[in-house]
């Protein structure tokens, strides 16, 4: 799969954000906001060294200049600072539904509560229907909106073609639908409008920057050698794109392996059988030191307690997409076993409203605009929120709802 960052192995940034140019509104988070990330020191002052260079970061070990450069790219990130957002006035009278993945995954049930919470912000009545996390489930669940005469429905964590008769079905009866992060890809298109996030990138593209910032942090975490196993969210087409986002970047950081790569369907998920395919292929690859997991509930279903048990005391694990309070919870905690955890989060809650956004200005006849929710990586020491979920670092609900006329 394509996956045109145009990027160098130091860098790992688009050259367009590398050269200083910018598109419209959007900009580099680095150059649009002070990140906590940016503490670390010697990164500049040791450029001329080469790759074998020993520079020292803020937590006094000794990383390589190609690991510490790595590192960088992976706390900066890239987002918008959602400046100039066009006003629109939403719709009244507006029967809103939300279709969840599953409720019983954080991962699909927190953006799921933030995107209700958006439309009652902006006059709306708000409904959820629960997919519970199969391709059936997500039909049942886009059938029960269509019967509860929703105006506008958003999935959740899943694509178009995972239910795609559903939604034709949806179509048919005049629903506006817009992507909830997910792709439209049925063939035709049936959705209104994806959720745009940057200028000049595709959805594929964003959803492979998970897993290129996962392969960053997870070198510079490592000192530069990764021996990895990546699971892959097979279910939906975002799921190969985070893949192959982390296998890419990973090729052009360098001595670095995919020992075992493990496709995880929403079932397993939902019976937890994912978790032994998982402790398994740990068990049978005792070199591999990282492990790259794109959706953070299966982490915290028992995958992350069932790996603890297994002491695998030498593991990095890396978080690269979708994760929510209880990641962040989990990396607050700390820990005392030896694992070394991080994520690559979605700022959830500014993606959620950024659905609404979407979805009032289809309504008004007006064209969808990038939301641009921050993506960088998170660890103990770097862009950790003191509470709650990860958010980015820009006020983007004040953008909102001075768009919508509802400062």
């Amino acid at each position: 799969m394509s996956q045109d960052f145009s990027a160098d192995s130091r860098s790992a940034r688009p050259a367009w954000l590398r050269s200083g140019r910018r598109r419209g509104r959007i900009a580099a988070v680095g150059a649009v906001v002070a990140l906590v990330g940016a503490t670390l020191v010697g990164c500049g002052s040791d450029s001329d060294t080469g790759g074998d260079a020993e520079v020292t970061d803020s937590g006094s070990s000794s990383l390589s200049a190609d690991a510490q450069a790595a590192l960088d790219a992976a706390y900066a990130g890239l987002g918008s600072d959602l400046s100039n957002l066009p006003a629109v006035t939403p719709k009244e009278g507006v029967n809103f539904y939300v279709i969840s993945c599953g409720q019983s995954v954080s991962s699909c049930s927190a953006p799921t509560e933030a995107m209700m919470d958006a439309a009652k912000t902006a006059g709306w009545s708000a409904h959820m229907a629960d997919g519970k996390l199969s391709p059936d489930g997500f039909a049942a669940a886009i059938r029960q909106a269509i019967a509860g005469g929703a105006d506008v429905i958003v999935p959740v964590g899943f694509d178009c073609q995972a239910a795609q008769a559903a939604f034709q079905e949806a179509k048919k009866a005049g629903i506006t639908i817009v992507g909830g992060g997910g792709p439209d890809d049925c063939s035709p298109k049936l959705w209104d409008s994806e959720r745009l996030w940057l200028d000049g990138y595709t959805g594929e593209q964003m959803w492979g920057t998970f897993g290129q910032f996962a392969a960053d942090w997870a070198f510079g975490q490592v000192g530069g050698e990764v021996k990895a196993i990546t699971l892959t969210a097979s279910t939906n087409s975002w799921g190969p794109w985070i893949t192959t986002g982390f296998d890419d970047q990973l090729k052009k950081l360098g001595n670095s392996t995919v020992e075992q790569n493990i496709d995880i369907s929403d079932p397993e998920t939902a019976d937890g059988s994912f978790i032994q395919k998982v402790t398994t292929a740990l068990l049978a690859h005792p070199d591999v030191n990282v492990l790259q997991v794109p959706v953070g509930g299966w982490l915290t279903s028992g995958l992350y307690q069932a790996i603890v048990s297994s002491g695998r005391q030498d593991l990095t694990i890396v978080v690269g997409g979708q994760s929510d309070e209880s990641v962040m919870d989990l990396i607050r905690k700390g820990s005392d076993n030896g694992l070394t955890l991080g994520a690559i989060p979605q700022a959830q809650t500014w993606g959620a409203w950024g659905s609404i956004d979407t979805a009032i200005r289809v309504l008004a006849g007006q064209d969808p605009v990038e939301i641009g929710e921050q993506i960088q990586a998170v660890d103990a020491d770097h862009n950790l929120p003191d509470s709650g979920p990860y958010d980015g670092s820009v006020d983007w609900k004040s953008a909102f709802l001075t768009s919508w006329g509802k400062a």
